[in-house]
């Protein structure tokens, strides 16, 4: 019976349509005929416009909001449990209280139906629900993001850092420490935003280098963030005068 009545409602539609066209286009070719409009012209035009509109009315929000709402019940809901409400990171009492009763539990594994919940340290990690899918792939891609932001704030500091002048370096002798290593050259250390940074110049290629310091390391230098010309001299300031 339902689809019966839908059918009765396309055709309905179907038939609107035709007749807004039909009014239309007839009251154009008229007037492009006649140069003139008369009332019946317009007012049929009007008819067939107010038809087109009410079909897009009637049909395209309704089916607009009704995909997302599909939308929506497909990313949560999966054999009939409902994952809207829960959020990685929840205990597995936390997620009991939202589903009810697994199916099945133990300290790492939670399943309700078909679908199955993984914890690590008592906290959800993941699972496969298609909603949690989507948070876990959040997760990573703002952990990506971070360690892509940060590995460009330590070059950027490591940048600032490597392309002081010894001369400023030298002014600054009080609190960025320096040791005269036994080949000659000069290293000097500096934390920028928690990151420890060591920095050495090599007087004889004159290139200034910048590590990251790292502990497991035995001369505590890690990845290079920085290498280019020893700067040793500060450039003039230009002073404009008006």
């Amino acid at each position: 019976m339902f689809s019966i009545l839908i059918a009765a409602i396309c055709i309905i539609f179907f038939l609107l349509f035709i007749t807004g066209m039909v009014l239309t286009i007839k009251s154009t070719l008229q007037f492009f005929v006649t140069k003139t409009i008369t009332k019946k012209q317009l007012l049929s035009s009007l008819i067939g416009t107010l038809l087109f509109f009410a079909i897009f009315v009637a049909t395209a929000i309704p089916t607009f909001g009704q995909s997302s709402n599909n939308a929506e019940k497909i990313s949560t809901k999966s054999d009939g449990y409902d994952f809207k409400n829960i959020k990685l990171g929840m205990t597995q009492n936390e997620v009991s209280d939202k589903l009810g009763k697994p199916s099945s539990q133990d300290d790492r594994v939670m399943t309700y139906g078909n679908n199955t919940l993984y914890f690590a340290d008592g906290k959800l990690t993941g699972g496969s629900p298609k909603f949690i899918q989507q948070q876990v792939n959040q997760k990573n891609n703002n952990e990506k993001q971070k360690k892509a932001d940060d590995s460009n704030s330590e070059k950027s500091a490591a940048q600032y850092f490597g392309s002081k002048s010894t001369q400023k370096l030298a002014d600054q002798a009080s609190y960025v420490p320096r040791t005269q290593m036994s080949n000659g050259n000069m290293m000097y250390s500096e934390t920028i935003s928690n990151v420890k940074m060591y920095r050495i110049d090599d007087y004889q290629t004159g290139v200034t280098t910048v590590y990251k310091a790292d502990d497991n390391k035995d001369d505590g230098l890690g990845a290079i963030l920085y290498q280019g010309k020893t700067v040793t001299q500060e450039k003039p300031k230009t002073t404009i005068v008006y």
